[in-house]
């Protein structure tokens, strides 16, 4: 082992090597736009840096894969001088590579916004002369001599730093297979990011309220192999069935149309703070109230008497990742794409955060989790969210689950921060024990026999809570001023695994608007509209007096004459929900595959049909246009 260890060495000199293209990319990237953090602080400076080094790691590790592999096996060998001639010139073309991708990168930013990324380098092969112009604002001699330049004086580097490193002698197999499980594991580790549940991605770097910070600390190689290794389908629509936009808008017109004066408004007071409550997997089954059991949401039940609450509501889709967007930016879900994932796109969006803190509010976001997961992190602090709060702000010895530290230590830490918080504030909070495996340290209230016995424990320990929150939140100051507003970020296949991914009840979720700012004739008060999780954005925003223009897709459900229709959409299905028919269609089939009213006339179902298929090609034309 020790052998293994000194013959490392000359890798681990290698690996380091590699650090350095990364953080000369992050210079050459930040004196390019050197107007963009003039006024930014040395910390500020620092956490650029800092924030994206697991990045830099995970991208040299990437770059010493095939190194190391051929490492321990040609150090089988005792010749050594093709190896030093193979590692040099592989270093070379890497090098000159990393610097082409940096100064095209600097480039492209300055006339798109975003960084060097997959859709930016598509353009090259279909009209190259085109896509050059795009950049014509810089000349082209600038990033042309800035890569001689750049790629010389690092491969100088590397012969300098390796001019005394030899490579190993001939070694036995012990030694070859010491060394090489030493050196996967922690190039596998650094590849990965650790071994949490969230893999590393871009998002692990944003640091900031300012967007120009966070792209500065993304590892902009790191980004664009990570989009060319990731399948997607970020411009290719697998929703295409009408070539008339005519007759898409006859189908889609009527959802949306609605007469403003119709709108009700439950508040007390125009500014009151808003506290939004998104239940991870919190499904209609979970609700007495909605057709669920006695007793698993007893608390939530209490609180919808003194509230109002909507049960009609249906989930965007069947995930955290697209319910978020469907909350936060009322973007319907895409089917087997997903927005948030694509931080260039997400950030064009419209966002909740950013209207509540145009209006002066202070704004936050809490996570027991990574915040890093989905991109959640970066899709706050560029939607208008001051402070994100998750798992790294928290205790180590906190007791935790595998997927973070427990709710109501979340929820603890938030009374604690808004005792200090200046109002009006808006703050949100997404919790995660109710999530496979469902884990509780103790007290299972309906046991642990099966997956339902534990799903029903984590769901009532979500709402014991819910409720103990709003209970200590009744003893602040501030209490009297704020909404509470809680919402499923989606449905779930339990507690009753009775009802299929293309069933309307496994996205049927609830939503609850409670506090003392409500109007006394409205608590108590249960609405049956039939609406989307993607219609909140627009009824909130409607009771504040905030602009919900941009929000497209959203509608108002305290007015009479919004349309009684939803949609749902999971991976390969979608479907529509009205007062007499439920229909599903499976895009990858091209058939229905389910009705609820077998009896309700065909055409009226065809009818319906077409208006889903209308709406889901015109959200993936969205979501491509982004």
């Amino acid at each position: 082992m020790r052998a293994a260890l000194k013959d490392l060495r000359g890798f681990i000199y290698y690996f380091c090597f590699w650090l350095v293209p990364s953080l000369l990319d992050r210079i050459i990237f930040l004196i390019s736009y050197v107007e963009k953090v003039q006024d930014a602080s040395f910390s500020d400076i620092f956490r650029i840096f800092f924030a994206g080094f697991a990045l830099d790691l995970s991208m040299a590790s990437y770059i010493c894969v095939l190194p190391f592999l051929a490492y321990c096996i040609l150090g089988l060998l005792p010749k050594t001088d093709f190896k030093r001639k193979a590692l040099n010139w592989y270093t070379l073309i890497f090098i000159i590579v990393f610097f082409i991708v940096s100064f095209a990168n600097v480039n492209i930013y300055r006339e798109w916004g975003d960084k060097i990324s997959k859709r930016a380098l598509e353009p090259l092969g279909q009209d190259p002369l085109g896509a050059f112009s795009t950049v014509g604002s810089t000349p082209v001699i600038v990033p042309i001599l800035g890569v001689l330049l750049f790629s010389a004086a690092t491969y100088w580097l590397y012969l300098k730093l390796f001019r005394k490193v030899s490579f190993p002698q001939q070694r036995s197999k012990i030694w070859f297979i010491s060394l090489f499980l030493l050196g996967g594991v922690i190039l596998f580790s650094f590849i990965r990011g650790g071994y949490g549940r969230a893999p590393l991605n871009p998002s692990r770097a944003y640091f900031s309220a300012n967007s120009f910070f966070n792209h500065a600390a993304v590892n902009t190689h790191y980004a664009l192999l990570r989009e060319f290794f990731t399948r997607n389908q970020r411009q290719r629509s697998p929703y295409h069935y009408f070539n008339d936009k005519k007759a898409i808008s006859e189908l889609m017109d009527p959802i949306f149309e609605h007469r403003p004066e119709a709108t009700v408004n439950v508040l007390t007071t125009p500014r009151p703070n808003v506290v939004l409550i998104v239940v991870e997997s919190f499904v209609a089954q979970l609700i007495e109230s909605m057709g669920g059991d006695k007793g698993i949401a007893p608390h939530f039940e209490s609180l919808i008497q003194e509230g109002v609450f909507f049960n009609q509501i249906y989930a965007a889709s069947d995930r955290s990742d697209k319910g978020i967007v469907g909350i936060f930016s009322a973007f319907p879900a895409q089917g087997p794409e997903s927005i948030i994932k694509y931080i260039d796109k997400h950030e064009k969006m419209p966002g909740i955060g950013q209207e509540f803190k145009a209006a002066g509010y202070h704004t936050s976001f809490y996570h027991g989790g990574q915040s890093e997961f989905y991109n959640m992190k970066s899709y706050m602090l560029t939607h208008g969210v001051e402070r994100v709060v998750d798992n790294i702000d928290f205790n180590p010895l906190e007791p935790r689950t595998s997927w973070g530290v427990y709710d109501h230590i979340v929820f603890n830490r938030m009374i604690k921060d808004l005792q200090k918080e200046k109002q009006p504030f808006f703050t949100s909070m997404f919790t995660l024990v109710n999530h496979e495996p469902f884990e509780l340290k103790d007290n299972y209230q309906f046991g642990t026999a099966t997956n339902v016995d534990k799903f029903k424990s984590t769901a009532f320990y979500t709402d014991q809570a819910i409720y103990n929150f709003i209970q200590d939140a009744k003893k602040q100051p501030w209490y009297k001023n704020t909404l509470f507003v809680v919402i499923a970020d989606h449905g779930h296949r339990l507690p009753t695994e009775k009802y299929d991914i293309v069933q309307p009840e496994r996205f049927h979720i609830p939503l609850l608007f409670f506090g003392d700012v409500i109007k006394p004739e409205f608590r108590g008060k249960k609405y049956g509209n039939i609406g989307n999780q993607t219609d909140l954005a627009t009824t909130l925003l409607n009771q504040l007096g905030l602009p919900n223009s941009r929000y497209t897709w959203s509608r108002d459900l305290f007015n009479a004459t919004t349309a009684p229709i939803a949609f749902y959409n999971s991976k390969d299905a979608f479907g529509v929900i009205t007062k007499d028919q439920v229909v599903s269609f499976d895009r990858v089939g091209n058939r229905i595959n389910y009705e609820k009213n077998k009896e309700y006339p065909t055409s009226k179902t065809d009818s319906l049909l077409l208006t889903a298929k209308a709406y889901y090609q015109t959200v993936y034309e969205d979501f491509i246009q982004y």
